[in-house]
């Protein structure tokens, strides 16, 4: 069995639709379960949804429901106008799951409350309606597939929009239920991105949680490969809406593409690694709209060559110091700060310590965070520096490729902080915001070009 995921750019339109399909085709004879995103755009127009309920606009909800309903109604016109059967019955339960949707916003309109297991209900229609219409093309199209809701399969906790799984529970489910839907069928299809509590409320696995799903679902099904397929030819030396000339990695370490997520590159999932590196599945990255390109494997890290693979980047990034009067050891610093951070569920991008300060490196403005640092400044200096961004050169032995602190002072005019990963996998940079750019430039010049 293989598992093959299509993200929301390879599921926008009955063109990139029709190209799933001819993906898909050729991959029978492995038994696919097939996991799919909503379609491009739709969770954000969704989370505007939720939004503008919350505000209680009611003639702006009315319009984005309008919205979501004609393209949906119009994709699955398209898709299946030759067999006018399906279609009757794909309308009906996609307007089954808009109604519903209609049903459950305007509740929220009316409170004028919106909680995150709310939230997370509204968002999760996306999946939902494209999952429900592809299907249906599969089907139209001679090829026998049957549908599985998500939320039957991952069981999560309640952290509603970041939700984490119950792996042992979810694996369970996973073995069941797929086993029983496979019977008579050629493929099956579910949703990424979205599951349920134990509780049974829906809850969905943070943005871009589809190929945590994937991997989640390779794990459970013991798959010879999960294969993830976009809109670029694989992972990139850079992300190629920043860099005009990137190149295909065309082997990477499951730690290094772990570390690229975690660094801010936008081709998989933070999380999607583990599952597939506790059975050692191999992860292919792959381009819907080029399916002959080979894409990138992620593998075993003894079957990837050493030095950097890629220049990754987080814009908008706060830059933290805290500086206590008391020599405290790194332990009881980083301790102290952390109990500040971790109950109020604050992620930190990085974080490194002496005696008497902590350094932190963090997304901009999170929900309690002033609650923290005010808390924190009971017993300590923090100083919060705005207008950065963080840049990370990522690859295996990355200390052995010498000169990139040196070209990053050199162009940026000041780095704030530098720092190697403790896994030796990455290094890493604060620099002033309004340089990243020719920062990057000439980074990724250097590594790529002239410095390789």
């Amino acid at each position: 069995m293989i598992i093959i995921k299509f993200g929301g750019t390879s599921v926008q339109n009955e063109e990139a639709i029709g190209r799933v399909i001819s993906i898909v085709r050729g991959r029978l004879s492995e038994k696919p379960l097939v996991v799919v995103s909503a379609l491009a755009r739709v969770t954000r127009l969704l989370c505007s949804i939720a939004e503008e309920a919350e505000a209680q606009r009611e003639d702006s909800v009315k319009d984005l429901l309008r919205q979501l309903r004609e393209r949906h109604f119009n994709l699955a016109g398209n898709l299946l106008a030759g067999r006018p059967d399906l279609l009757d019955r794909c309308l009906k339960d996609v307007e089954g799951l808009i109604s519903s949707l209609e049903t459950f916003v305007g509740g929220v309109c009316l409170l004028g409350e919106l909680s995150a297991r709310s939230e997370a209900r509204i968002i999760s229609t996306g999946e939902l309606l494209s999952s429900t219409i592809i299907s249906y093309a599969f089907n139209a199209n001679g090829i026998s597939c049957h549908w599985i809701d998500a939320r039957r399969m991952i069981t999560t906790d309640d952290n509603y929009l970041n939700a984490r799984p119950d792996m042992d529970v979810t694996e369970a489910n996973i073995k069941r239920i797929v086993g029983l839907e496979y019977r008579g069928a050629d493929l099956v299809l579910t949703q990424g991105f979205v599951a349920s509590t134990d509780k049974g409320a829906t809850s969905v696995l943070g943005f871009e949680g589809s190929d945590y799903s994937a991997a989640i679902f390779g794990m459970a099904l013991g798959a010879e490969r999960v294969e993830i397929w976009t809109d670029v030819d694989g992972i990139r030396s850079a992300d190629p809406r920043v860099i005009g000339d990137t190149r295909k990695i065309d082997v990477i370490s499951y730690e290094e593409a772990a570390e690229m997520a975690a660094m801010g590159a936008r081709v998989l999932h933070p999380l999607t690694i583990e599952p597939a590196r506790k059975k050692n599945i191999p992860i292919l990255v792959l381009n819907s709209t080029n399916p002959s390109c080979d894409g990138t494997l992620v593998i075993r890290g003894d079957q990837s060559p050493d030095g950097p693979k890629s220049v990754a980047f987080k814009e908008d990034v706060l830059f933290i110091k805290v500086i206590s009067p008391k020599l405290d050891g790194v332990t009881r610093m980083l301790g102290k700060v952390f109990a500040s951070l971790y109950p109020r569920r604050i992620p930190v991008t990085l974080a490194k310590a002496t005696e008497s300060e902590v350094f932190l490196v963090m997304p901009e403005e999170r929900v309690a965070l002033q609650d923290a640092l005010d808390e924190i400044g009971k017993w300590a200096d923090v100083t919060v520096y705005r207008d950065k961004a963080f840049i990370s050169v990522v690859g295996r032995n990355i200390v052995g490729f010498e000169g990139l602190g040196d070209k990053v002072i050199s162009v940026s005019g000041k780095v704030h902080l530098a720092n190697v990963s403790a896994n030796m996998m990455s290094e890493n940079f604060v620099i002033d915001r309004d340089r990243l750019q020719v920062t990057m430039e000439s980074l990724h010049d250097y590594i790529f070009k002239t410095g390789a």
